[in-house]
């Protein structure tokens, strides 16, 4: 007896095409909610070199990505890591990074205008030439980071990590710094003037040409005055334990 064949399916000979979505980029310029995509590496310069609508990433990878010049206005990066990746020129105006890590990026003449990082890793970045108007870092960790030679006003820092960090020439006039640790960072010349800072450390900071004029220092951790950092502190207000430290170490005893 003869069995019959059964009916030819042509999906038992087909091999099923890879699926283009698979691609981590045709998925940057096709969609703008992605998630667990890992760009290591890559040049993503052509899906993002004109302007689209704005895309959210959660825990992407960026490491060394090639993002130069790349349109991410109003992006907005959760639990990403963009070690080394390089976001020089890119227009970054409103985006948003909440925790994550961008270490050792650099974001030379970048647009960073309204920029917003929260608990984000940010140690050894560059940011020279960046705009920077209006933006704020919170809860940051910006060790050794290069702040000096950004372009616009009203930089906002609270409860920031930024020893050994370069913020040579910076403006900070009129703000209120809350839990900035400057240990041992360059802040020659920077513009303190009418600033309050309120539980900060400037302990072993230079502070070369720093104006502290109109400044608030109650609050703050100055380290060890002695007579030649004390004067570096010229027309601060201090408070009354300060100024004892100062009298102590110019050999004047103050008796209440």
């Amino acid at each position: 007896m003869t069995e019959t064949p059964p009916p030819f399916n042509r999906h038992d000979h087909d091999t099923a095409p890879a699926s283009p979505t698979s691609d981590p980029q045709t998925l940057l310029a096709t969609e703008t909610e992605l998630t667990d995509l890992d760009f290591t590496g890559l040049d993503l310069r052509p899906a993002l070199r004109r302007h689209q609508h704005p895309r959210t990433f959660t825990r992407c990878t960026f490491t060394e990505a090639n993002l130069r010049g790349a349109h991410l206005a109003e992006v907005v990066f959760t639990d990403c890591t963009a070690t080394a990746a390089d976001f020089t020129g890119a227009l970054l105006d409103q985006a948003r990074w909440q925790g994550g890590s961008a270490a050792k990026a650099n974001f030379t003449d970048a647009d960073c205008g309204d920029l917003t990082c929260d608990s984000t890793d940010l140690a050894n970045t560059r940011w020279g030439g960046a705009m920077l108007a209006d933006a704020t870092f919170t809860g940051c960790r910006m060790i050794g980071a290069r702040l000096t030679g950004h372009r616009g006003l009203g930089l906002h820092l609270t409860r920031c990590n930024l020893a050994v960090a370069n913020l040579n020439g910076l403006s900070l006039r009129g703000s209120h710094l809350v839990g900035i640790r400057f240990t041992e960072a360059d802040l020659g010349g920077v513009d303190f003037r009418d600033t309050t800072l309120e539980d900060c450390r400037l302990a072993d900071a230079n502070l070369r040409a720093t104006d502290f004029t109109g400044a608030d220092l109650r609050g703050a951790d100055l380290g060890e005055l002695t007579i030649a950092t004390a004067a570096q502190f010229r027309g601060a207000v201090i408070s009354p334990s300060q100024a004892a430290q100062i009298c102590a170490a110019l050999g004047l005893n103050v008796i209440g």
